[in-house]
């Protein structure tokens, strides 16, 4: 079972999955220049995940680039979520897809650090 899909198809095992929680703030958020003091005016609050995958063959890398870019702006992301404490599926939109390296093993080809990040819509 993966713990992380796109478009409910399962992700090949993460070897790092970086979670973040967001607030967006409006305008009229910042500290006052008169007393210091804060005013902050939350307007959302949006979560970001990250995830590396450590070494992929270049077919399972080759379909995880798909997932994360070839299927348009969007994609709906399946995982386990920290501040709900339970499995959601959400919108994002995902970030650069960046490769760490080419490694030649063997008969093949690796492809070791693959990294994506996906933020809420």
């Amino acid at each position: 079972m993966s713990y992380f899909k796109i478009n409910n198809i399962d992700l090949p095992s993460v070897s790092s999955a970086v979670w973040s929680f967001a607030d967006l703030s409006s305008d009229e958020s910042g500290r006052s220049t008169r007393t210091g003091a804060m005013q902050k005016d939350i307007i959302a609050q949006k979560r970001t995940l990250t995830f590396t995958w450590g070494y992929l063959t270049l077919s399972e890398a080759s379909v995880v680039a798909q997932l994360c870019k070839n299927r348009g702006a969007a994609v709906y992301l399946t995982y386990p979520d920290i501040l709900t404490g339970k499995n959601v599926t959400g919108k994002f939109y995902t970030g650069d897809l960046t490769n760490g390296s080419y490694v030649p093993l063997g008969d093949g080809m690796y492809i070791n650090g693959l990294s994506c990040s996906f933020i809420e819509m």
